[in-house]
């Protein structure tokens, strides 16, 4: 282990998901910076180290303190709407642009004039899945000619696509993640990093609720802090290469013990600001994110809002769910919202047995896809934060539009937790010695 902490930037920051999971991992996140200026007072509440809100094309690289290549890490991940399967036909509806010539398809540019100015000794970089299928105006393929590009400034590239529910989250979320290294080491296989997997039994989908601690120590029970410092709990998450590996976390792991928005019965849902129960599965012990001498029940509970309902929405979420149907496409004719041939599942119930479908920020327009297991209504901003990982001591002070939409556009903090991990352990820690010995 390194006596200092190895120490990362993150462009196109947002929220900052991927800076809190490379904090998690033990990395001192030095900057980051966005071009939305509603992400500040986000990440400002939740890190402690400068944020800058500008256009990064015009932003040259800030002095650090460090001497080139002594940063340790890259991140970031730069918005390719170009590159997304659902932005091309917008990007090409406009006159005089297409998905090729688009100035925002070269974003990832900037990126690279970072690493090529700081030349740290690894970069992570992560983008939409459509990238995968995307091509330049030459009919090459788009991740060629960034490895490519990467490989110029010096560095072995290793190319993944990773379901961040194989890391812990209770969500499916597909993203592709460009790793690189100048150190000499090979990147890491993240398929090796995995920590949990599909169950193989319908029990293994049922909620997995965290045994009773009492039985495992001597400790007094009264208060949650005794049961925080039970091993047991310690475990999750625990990223080991090659380890056993547990079922997907679920929607009713991640966020069925958060207490109805409506708790006095009012129409349309509105928000709870207290816990009512505390947490009862593995994730939420974790997610809960309590210090050893903070009980739940002095919690306060953060972003527990959603947006309101009229009475057509309530009434058709009463028809969704388990033992019913989970998509609108399924309801008759007469009472479908939108076109069923164009959208089949608009409206969607999260299904509490599984990880959550993937949370997008169009959220901040409708929360139609994603309706809640057991209540009628959309989830809540903190439901969406604990679906992506975030902790329920990661606030969003800002109005809820801008709250849904720095959730869904941001890498999981838990899935940030694993690659940083990966590339401290097999790159960084494992390239100290060789670079020693070269000074």
């Amino acid at each position: 282990m390194s006596k200092e902490q190895p120490k990362a930037i993150d462009l196109f920051c947002g929220a900052g998901g991927l800076s809190q999971g490379l904090h998690d991992a033990g990395y001192e996140v030095l900057w980051g910076i966005d071009h939305e200026k509603n992400t500040k007072p986000t990440y400002d509440a939740n890190h402690e180290h400068e944020m800058t809100v500008g256009d990064i094309t015009e932003t040259e690289p800030p002095d650090l303190g460090l001497e080139t290549g002594e940063l340790d890490l890259v991140a970031g991940g730069p918005p390719c709407p170009t590159f997304s399967l659902v932005g091309r036909s917008k990007i090409n509806s406009l006159e005089g642009r297409n998905n090729q010539t688009d100035e925002r398809h070269h974003l990832y540019e900037d990126f690279l004039r970072f690493v090529d100015h700081y030349q740290p000794k690894a970069f992570l970089m992560e983008n939409v899945e459509g990238m995968l299928s995307a091509e330049n105006e030459d009919g090459e393929a788009v991740v060629d000619v960034i490895t490519d590009q990467m490989e110029s400034l010096g560095y072995e590239v290793r190319v993944k696509l990773l379901d961040s529910a194989n890391y812990g989250v209770p969500q499916h979320r597909k993203r592709l993640f460009f790793i690189g290294n100048r150190v000499g080491q090979e990147n890491p296989d993240m398929d090796e990093w995995a920590t949990h997997r599909a169950p193989k039994s319908e029990s293994e989908k049922e909620i997995k609720f965290r045994e009773d601690p009492s039985k495992k120590t001597e400790e007094d029970q009264s208060t949650l802090g005794g049961f925080a410092e039970d091993e047991e709990h310690e475990e999750f998450p625990n990223f080991t290469p090659g380890g056993s590996k547990k079922p997907w976390n679920t929607v009713a792991d991640a966020i069925l013990n958060l207490p109805p928005v409506s708790p006095k019965g009012d129409t349309p849902p509105t928000k709870a600001e207290e816990y009512e129960i505390g947490p009862v599965s593995e994730y939420q012990y974790w997610v809960h994110d309590l210090s050893e001498d903070e009980d739940w029940e002095d919690q306060t509970l953060k972003n527990h809002e959603c947006r309101g309902h009229n009475m057509r929405d309530l009434t058709l979420y009463k028809l969704l769910g388990e033992g019913v149907s989970y998509i609108i496409g399924d309801i008759p004719e007469e009472h479908q919202p939108y076109r069923t041939d164009i959208f089949p599942d608009k409206l969607k119930k999260q299904n509490p047995k599984e990880p959550s479908t993937t949370i997008v920020a169009h959220l901040y327009k409708d929360g139609h896809m994603f309706i809640h297991p057991t209540e009628a209504r959309s989830i809540t901003v903190r439901e969406a934060a604990r679906l992506q990982s975030f902790r329920d001591s990661f606030e969003f002070p800002v109005a809820r539009t801008h709250a849904f939409k720095q959730v869904g556009n941001a890498v999981p903090p838990l899935l940030a937790q694993a690659l940083g991990t990966a590339i401290r352990e097999e790159v960084l820690e494992e390239a100290e010695p060789l670079l020693e010995n070269a000074d």
